[in-house]
C-alpha cells in the first residue's frame, strides 16, 4: 500500500470520456475527492463536442466506445485548428490497451483501468494543476 499524499486540485478541470457507467463513477469520484472540476462523456462524439466548447486541463480517454472510439476522438481533436487541441493532455484509460494505436493517434500516455490505480491516476493529472 502506498501512503501516497494527496492535496486538493481545486481548479484542474478533467472530461472523463466513459462508456461504462459503473467506471465513469469510480473516476467521477476519484477526482471529487481531490476537488477536481470533472465533465463526464459516454463516447468520444460527445466528447468532440464538449472540449471543442470548454476548455480542459486533461481528459481521460476510455479506448472502446460506441459512436466514436478514444482512437479516432483523439485524431479528431488533435486535427481541431489551435495549439489548445494539439498540446491538451489526452491520456488513455483502458484495461486492454493498443500502445501502438495510442502513440499513433498522439495520446500523451496510460491509465490502466487493470486496476485503476488511485495514485497513478493522481501522479498523472497532478502536474497539469496551475
Amino acid at each position: 500500500m502506498d501512503n501516497h499524499e494527496f492535496k486538493s486540485l481545486k481548479g484542474l478541470r478533467v472530461l472523463v470520456v466513459e462508456d461504462n457507467f459503473i467506471c465513469q463513477r469510480l473516476i467521477y469520484h476519484m477526482l471529487m475527492q481531490w476537488q477536481v472540476l470533472t465533465d463526464v462523456a459516454s463516447n468520444g462524439q460527445i466528447a468532440l463536442e464538449m472540449v471543442s466548447k470548454d476548455v480542459y486541463d486533461v481528459v481521460l480517454m476510455d479506448l472502446m466506445m460506441p459512436v466514436l472510439d478514444g482512437f479516432d476522438a483523439t485524431r479528431a481533436i488533435r486535427s481541431m485548428e489551435g495549439a489548445y487541441f494539439r498540446n491538451l493532455p489526452i491520456y488513455a484509460c483502458s484495461a486492454t490497451p493498443n500502445h501502438t494505436q495510442i502513440v499513433e493517434c498522439a495520446m500523451n500516455g496510460l491509465i490502466s483501468k487493470t486496476p485503476l490505480d488511485k495514485v497513478e491516476l493522481y501522479k498523472t493529472i497532478s502536474p497539469y494543476l496551475k
